[in-house]
């Protein structure tokens, strides 16, 4: 995310804060128990007389994999908690030679509530950055500037969830969707929904809305989701949006287009970030070609890609329902957070595309733990200070435990208020 001034960046105040303890921030042997103990509040679905290993050593193994990008397939995570027998043995996640079989982890991950695995981890990495940026305003002169979330949805095609028609089968099985909620402002993927097709993301999206806080919330997405009724409930629930208009809304777009040129003498016009804007604050009262909420029409032409040969900066077109133009160009400018940053890790590093489930919930607990594994890494590449995401990559995908025994005291609340009081105190007696 790039440096703004109205969309906030909890990833930035982690880096302000703690990057000056990451030599300090000690390695905690315990991680793992406290690891068992956080993941001990998913529900196990199993009979207590039928279970021979505990659901918290299976996934503490599997984001462990995880944390690897080695979790494609069941057979593979067996076979990798086979080879790796002695690995896990050290931190007493498997007793003897009792390894669980890919039957027992496909059954696992079948049925356990993927929801209660995202929320037990989750709900404690916002805790820990909601403590982190208050310990920063603090100690920020600006601290009373209001900033904005940026929330994105968007969904993810994994390619190798489908299977071709057999020989004597007339229809296959398509690939699944997974739609994706982002919080770009905190780097969480707030939940993630398999679906059997593209255009299932409207409903899906939409229900995701009236789930989630959007109260100081700005909500971006691609031009499927320019929808009157998704508007509406983002309105209703005190959110705003910034949403492109393209041709499958031809009757907006080119409302948009005529405003835009009838008001040309009233538009503002700035440049951001590499492209010119042209910004009209609606100055009307709505009327039934507008949408809900609607204060601002934009038409956009980006000079990123300047140097290359196919460089053709076409206007594109938004609407917002923001009247602050630095807010506006900031989450137009950063509206595709969720496709260079968290669907490029699932790509690049969890490699959710080999991933060869079928099962949707399997797949929605999978999405889960690379979810947890990518929230995980930016802390720490935000603590480390690291360039880009490759480099806490290269620090820790072969030892994700060294990264996981400094990061996951803190995600227990007293430590953290321990050494963020020490960090001040230090902080005051420097000064």
């Amino acid at each position: 995310m790039n440096k703004v001034s109205e969309l906030s960046d909890d990833l930035e105040a982690v880096s302000v804060v703690l990057g000056g303890l990451k030599r300090e921030l000690r390695t905690h042997r315990r991680f793992i128990s406290t690891l068992l103990h956080i993941f001990h509040g998913i529900t196990d679905f199993r009979e207590s007389y039928k279970v021979k290993y505990n659901l918290e050593n299976i996934i503490c193994m599997c984001l462990l994999i995880a944390m690897r990008g080695k979790f494609t397939s069941f057979y593979n995570a067996a076979l990798f908690i086979k080879i790796r027998a002695d690995y896990f043995r050290k931190f007493n996640l498997i007793k003897d030679n009792e390894i669980p079989s890919h039957d027992t982890l496909r059954r696992i991950f079948m049925n356990i509530d993927a929801n209660e695995l995202r929320d037990v981890i989750i709900k404690r990495i916002q805790e820990f950055l909601k403590k982190i940026v208050s310990s920063k305003n603090e100690n920020d002169e600006n601290s009373d500037k209001k900033t904005v979330r940026l929330l994105s949805g968007d969904g993810k095609n994994v390619r190798g969830s489908g299977r071709k028609s057999g020989k004597n089968s007339t229809e296959g099985k398509r690939n699944v969707n997974v739609f994706n909620f982002y919080d770009a402002s905190s780097g969480c993927c707030l939940t993630s929904i398999p679906l059997e097709d593209k255009d299932s993301e409207i409903p899906a999206f939409q229900q995701v809305l009236n789930t989630f806080k959007l109260n100081g919330a700005m909500i971006t997405a691609d031009a499927l989701h320019c929808q009157r009724k998704t508007f509406e409930i983002i309105t209703a629930r005190k959110g705003e949006y910034t949403v492109k208009v393209k041709d499958n809304q031809p009757s907006l777009k080119q409302h948009i287009i005529d405003v835009l040129e009838r008001k040309k003498d009233k538009c503002v016009k700035e440049s951001f970030n590499n492209c010119d804007y042209e910004i009209f604050l609606i100055d009307y009262k709505i009327t039934e070609e507008d949408f809900p909420g609607a204060k601002a029409f934009i038409c956009m032409h980006s000079h990123k890609r300047k140097s290359q040969a196919n460089y053709n900066p076409e206007a594109q077109y938004f609407i917002s329902s923001a009247d602050n133009i630095q807010l506006i160009m900031e989450a137009i400018d950063n509206r595709w957070s969720i496709e260079s940053g968290l669907h490029w890790w699932k790509d690049d590093f969890s490699k959710e595309d080999e991933c060869t489930f079928t099962d949707q919930n399997a797949i929605k607990v999978m999405t889960t733990l690379n979810n947890i594994s990518y929230a995980l890494y930016r802390i720490a590449s935000a603590i480390f200070d690291d360039s880009c995401m490759a480099e806490t990559r290269i620090r820790f995908e072969e030892c994700p435990e060294e990264m996981l025994a400094k990061l996951v005291p803190l995600l227990v609340g007293r430590n953290l208020s321990n050494l963020l009081k020490e960090n001040m105190k230090g902080r005051k007696k420097a000064e």
